[in-house]
């Protein structure tokens, strides 16, 4: 069996278990997906692997040979182990295969395992983010790195109960973002942290919050997924720390202060630097400039000074141990 064919049955036989009405097919259909899903990638590598190099891109081991005709140093694929996750990810990358949100991959990565040791608690709308997640990678792939349409590859009964399944979710998770944009968030870097939000029970995106006129830590969540109630800093501290991390890691790169760093108080990676707040527990440093000089103190000063600079703080320190 081709591995394109082996792709195209794992979805299919996925969404046949999606539809049974028995809770034991609940992992069978995601353990499916999931597998559909890679080897419609490892499918892609299959393909692009050159001409005799054994499927070189595909698997784990590769091994430098020389060509007896040409004396070049050709790279060979070795053994039976194809790569796994990240390795493909970066392959893919690397080959120019641009347009794939590999952060669905991750989450639909992520509900598997949930329900490798939880599926028996695993509820009926996680199984719906995990089908929209597929639809949405295989949509992303298929036609313009597979050249063909996701309907074609995977068949127009199949496709269908894919499209009516995501449908459902999507509606659901638009109900919630909206419910989340509504409240009067008590930081701009919360606002657009909306799309990271996720409840810390199941890691359902499906959260809203109970109460949208409630401000600041009286703001509480309910996941409509797992139906699990959660406080506003376990909620917000995380989907800050997130939506930030990639801001944080340019603005550092570049010699400037990130946007947020960890909180002395909660741990979360969502103190605002400009704020001199905690998105997550609102706990504020004491101090921003020197008390002795009135210069600014830096980032690492604020955090962990007593009030003084460095150069205020030596001098003290000087004069102390006359």
């Amino acid at each position: 069996m081709s591995m394109l064919r082996n792709a195209v049955e794992s979805i299919q036989v996925g969404m046949e278990d999606f539809h049974e009405d028995d809770d034991r097919r609940v992992l069978s259909a995601i353990r499916n997906l999931y597998a559909g899903i890679l080897l419609l990638f490892k499918y892609k590598l299959q393909q692009l692997s050159p001409i005799n190099s054994d499927e070189a891109l595909l698997k784990t081991r590769v091994i430098p040979v020389t060509d007896p005709a040409t004396g070049e140093v050709i790279w060979i694929g070795k053994g039976k182990k194809t790569v796994e996750v990240q390795d493909i990810i970066e392959r893919l990358n690397a080959l120019g295969i641009t347009g794939v949100d590999w952060k669905l991959l991750k989450a639909l990565q992520d509900i598997r395992n949930d329900i490798e040791h939880y599926y028996s608690q695993l509820p009926v709308e996680r199984m719906k983010e995990a089908v929209a997640n597929a639809l949405h990678l295989i949509t992303q792939f298929c036609e313009p790195h597979l050249d063909e349409r996701p309907v074609d590859i995977l068949g127009q009964e199949c496709w269908d109960l894919m499209l009516s399944v995501t449908a459902v979710f999507e509606a659901e998770l638009r109900a919630c973002q909206e419910n989340l944009n509504s409240v009067s968030w008590p930081f701009d870097a919360v606002t657009e942290s909306i799309d990271s939000m996720v409840c810390p029970e199941c890691e359902s995106r499906l959260v809203k919050v109970t109460d949208p006129t409630a401000t600041r830590d009286a703001i509480t969540f309910i996941c409509s997924s797992c139906q699990e109630e959660a406080l506003y800093a376990a909620v917000v501290g995380p989907a800050v720390s997130a939506r930030m991390a990639g801001r944080n890691h340019w603005r550092v790169k570049d010699g400037d202060e990130p946007v947020t760093c960890a909180c002395p108080e909660c741990g979360e990676d969502a103190l605002l630097v400009d704020e001199g707040e905690c998105a997550a527990c609102f706990s504020e440093l004491e101090y921003s400039s020197c008390e002795d000089c009135e210069e600014p103190l830096s980032l690492e000063e604020r955090l962990y000074s007593e009030g003084k600079c460095s150069y205020c703080q030596h001098r003290w320190d000087k004069i102390m141990a006359e």
